[in-house]
């Protein structure tokens, strides 16, 4: 069972919940208990400069003596060119994270919180400028992430004790409700490539399966079930894949064969928060305590990107 990330109230102190951070589905049929993991290996090894592009970070704030504060900043992919993006507001201590590059590589939308309140959701350019509160009102958002043509915006939005999917212009106008769920939380949302579904993790009486939904609230499908954590969705490119953090480890769902296969090996150390490059070619991920891995989308080649600090988050940026 999955650690309740997402039982927030408004009162409870940043800390608790800082780092939380192509075709129709009617064929799908939910029948299977869940698809059977197939093995594939993955070697580690040092980072190296073959790797390009440059990646999206929350990362501990230099020097705090506060856990829950962190900040957003760029880094290339092989751990050079720490660029600050976002700093605390003045006098206040902040926790960002959840980051989503938009389409053109200019904004991020992403998640803040600051002491006494709930995390809500924020829009700053890659360079740092023009942050903004994007949504209204009191209650707890997370886990934002931009649609492919860059109009709109996914995220989660509390509602009583649980957490539904809600979509909102980038202008912060039009919201609109997705999922009407009072006994499940559903959370880390991903987009298909033509902008017309969703798929997402539903966490329900111990069960955390990942389903597909239309982005008019229509059709829910079942994509992977059984008795597997599977969180943190995230589609591939060409929206033939779905990378997945399965009981702690990097797996890649195929619609070709309904079928999961792991990627990275098990060991005490979670891995979640998958991530594609832009080309499909490559997947970046976090690794518990705050380390961050590139890794060949087939689970080879698996470098390290090195950090001077702990990371909760990593997507790709521009270039990626």
């Amino acid at each position: 069972m999955r650690p309740m990330r997402l039982r927030w109230v408004a009162a409870i102190p940043v800390a608790a919940f800082a780092f939380v951070f192509a075709g129709s589905f009617a064929y799908f049929r939910a029948t299977d208990a869940g698809p059977k993991a197939e093995a594939a290996t993955s070697k580690g090894r040092p980072a190296t400069g073959s790797n390009k592009g440059r990646l999206v970070l929350a990362l501990h704030a230099v020097g705090s003596q506060e856990p829950a504060e962190a900040y957003l900043a760029s880094v290339a992919v092989d751990g050079s060119d720490v660029r600050e993006i976002t700093r605390p507001p003045d006098g206040a201590i902040a926790a960002d994270g959840s980051p989503s590059v938009s389409p053109d590589g200019k904004t991020i939308v992403f998640s803040r919180a600051i002491p006494g309140e709930p995390p809500h959701i924020y829009l700053v350019g890659m360079d740092g400028s023009g942050l903004r509160r994007l949504t209204q009102g009191t209650l707890a958002e997370v886990q934002p992430v931009w649609s492919p043509d860059g109009t709109r915006i996914a995220f989660s939005r509390a509602d009583g004790d649980h957490f539904d999917l809600f979509v909102v212009g980038a202008d912060g106008a039009g919201l609109t409700q997705l999922t009407h769920t009072p006994l499940a939380d559903e959370d880390s949302c991903t987009w298909s490539p033509n902008g017309m579904q969703l798929a997402f993790t539903r966490f329900q009486k111990d069960d955390e399966d990942v389903l597909a939904i239309n982005v008019d609230g229509t059709e829910q499908h079942p994509l992977i079930r059984g008795r597997h954590d599977d969180a943190s969705p995230s589609w591939s490119p060409e929206g033939a894949r779905i990378a997945i953090a399965r009981d702690g480890r990097i797996a890649v769902f195929t619609f070709e064969h309904f079928r999961v296969a792991f990627l990275t090996e098990a060991g005490t150390k979670k891995d979640t928060g998958p991530s594609w490059s832009s080309d499909g070619s490559r997947i970046v991920f976090t690794r518990d305590p705050g380390r961050i891995f590139v890794m060949n989308a087939d689970g080879s080649k698996l470098a390290n990107v090195p950090l001077d600090k702990p990371a909760t988050a990593a997507v790709w940026g521009p270039a990626g």
